[in-house]
């Protein structure tokens, strides 16, 4: 099955998922089997200034939860800061007005 949007009115929603850095190279590879594209943008953010990676990746509202779950089946880092151990990272979905490729 092909998962890239094979035209631009394809593209709805924007995932942006960030992951701790020594997750990145796995998540990246994952999302590439899955036949998905992404931008990986290093970056570092939040209290202690830890190392994350954005991923952005452009997709059909139908396959935001697979997108997801791909991401959370490779994030293997915990936060630390739940009894739990919850995953390290944050995902925010937004909507897709408009989309072209230079």
């Amino acid at each position: 099955m092909t998962r890239v949007a094979s035209n631009l009115d394809a593209v709805q929603r924007l995932v942006f998922a960030v992951i701790h850095h020594d997750d990145a190279d796995t998540a990246g590879q994952a999302l590439v089997e899955a036949g998905y594209r992404a931008t990986r943008i290093d970056a570092q953010g939040g209290f202690f200034r830890r190392g994350n990676t954005v991923f952005m990746v452009g997709v059909g509202t139908e396959q935001v939860d697979d997108v997801i779950a791909t991401l959370r089946s490779v994030s293997t880092h915990t936060s630390g800061q739940s009894e739990t151990g919850s995953a390290y990272g944050i995902v925010f979905v937004v909507p897709v007005d408009a989309f072209d490729r230079l």
